[in-house]
């Protein structure tokens, strides 16, 4: 493994051109990209053998101009010394022969001058996100109907992912996908007033830029996305707009929480068929707890798996006038073994909701805290 991989969103690019206007436009990119570090060399400096350590590097990107260097024996050196490190060539247009040159060298992609900002990005961000095998996951809640309290469970999710382990500390970010509130902003008193609509039908303009530009950070750690965009869930071309937002935040963070809407829209069946893992959150009256074990069964269908499944009963009441379906009867619907049960803090959640705070935040001993972040600790394990 490239020891810079590790860092947590970073990665670094070498870059060795002799062509002034190639360079220009590839400082341009990786300046304005906060997930790279560049390195610039000469041709003569990656020669030496004491120059560069491949081991430090991520990605390499070598310009071959117009192919005559494909000729010369001390290239073919630097190719063999960079070894298993992923090299984007660019290039002027070149002859049929000299393609088959280049493709001889193993190359993880090749692009032609003069190159295109949006283009280069979504190359070096491919590459990059393939070398990151266990990072990037991609977590699902779904609400059972309104009221289900599907919202703090996300809130408490992006929390618990957020937490240092061991050595280090992840980063992880929280994503309201219910345009026509933004209820998650409005909980966590975090205001975005930036209006989604200017840029349906304009995915190109969404980079990692802009998703720099749109994002909050929450104090807690997280990062949140939570806009009140309406004409987003309508329009035909949201999906589009939705899925590219998606992908970027998801490439930044090891961990990413989606809030679905409890209602359907167009993008929900591609989400939750690709997402990592997906939790449903159910109240415990029987027709949430019937809507939940329909979302179940659509979901694994959809996935075709009941792999990374998880079902949340939420807010059990305890007592002679609590509610009538106790664990015991919960574990004839669900496996216990993906069922999560949260009691009914009423008090907490009220006093947190009116105080823009975390539940965590006003009683670290909450019991509806404790088994969020066992559920947590689940999912991580889970996706490893």
């Amino acid at each position: 493994m490239n020891s810079s991989s590790g860092t947590i969103g970073g990665s670094t690019v070498l870059v060795c051109s002799e062509d002034p206007q190639a360079n220009n436009i590839m400082e341009s990119v990786f300046s304005s990209l906060v997930s790279y570090q560049l390195k610039k060399c000469t041709r003569k400096e990656l020669a030496d053998s004491d120059g560069i350590d491949p081991e430090t590097l991520d990605i390499a990107i070598l310009d071959v101009g117009d192919g005559t260097i494909l000729d010369d024996p001390e290239f073919l050196k630097i190719r063999n010394k960079l070894g298993q490190l992923a090299i984007i060539f660019i290039s002027d247009e070149l002859s049929q022969e000299k393609i088959r040159q280049l493709i001889k060298l193993d190359g993880a992609d090749w692009l032609t001058k003069p190159l295109q900002k949006r283009v280069l990005t979504d190359t070096v961000n491919a590459i990059s996100q393939r070398q990151k095998p266990g990072a990037n996951k991609v977590h699902a809640v779904l609400s059972c109907g309104g009221g289900s309290g599907g919202s703090c469970v996300a809130i408490m999710l992006a929390y618990f992912f957020s937490r240092r382990r061991k050595r280090t500390k992840p980063t992880a970010a929280l994503f309201d996908l219910d345009f026509s509130k933004a209820d998650i902003g409005a909980y966590l008193n975090v205001e975005n007033a930036y209006k989604l609509e200017s840029v349906i039908g304009k995915s190109e303009r969404v980079d990692l830029e802009f998703i720099n530009v749109i994002k909050k950070m929450h104090d807690s750690g997280f990062t949140l996305f939570s806009f009140e965009s309406p004409q987003l869930t309508y329009s035909e071309t949201g999906v589009e707009l939705v899925l590219r937002m998606l992908d970027l935040v998801s490439y930044q963070h090891d961990h990413t929480v989606l809030d679905l809407s409890s209602y359907m829209t167009p993008w929900q069946p591609t989400i939750i068929s690709a997402v990592d893992t997906v939790t449903i959150v159910s109240g415990t009256s029987l027709p949430s707890l019937q809507r939940a074990k329909q979302k179940f069964k659509e979901i694994s269908t959809l996935r075709k798996s009941e792999k990374g499944i998880h079902v949340v009963a939420n807010r059990m009441k305890r007592g002679l006038l609590g509610s009538q379906f106790g664990k015991k009867e919960l574990s004839k619907l669900f496996n216990p073994s993906i069922l999560t049960i949260l009691p009914d803090e009423q008090n907490l959640m009220l006093e947190a909701l009116n105080r823009g705070m975390l539940p965590i935040e006003v009683n670290k001993r909450s019991m509806f805290c404790s088994r969020l972040h066992d559920l947590s600790e689940i999912i991580v394990q889970e996706v490893r």
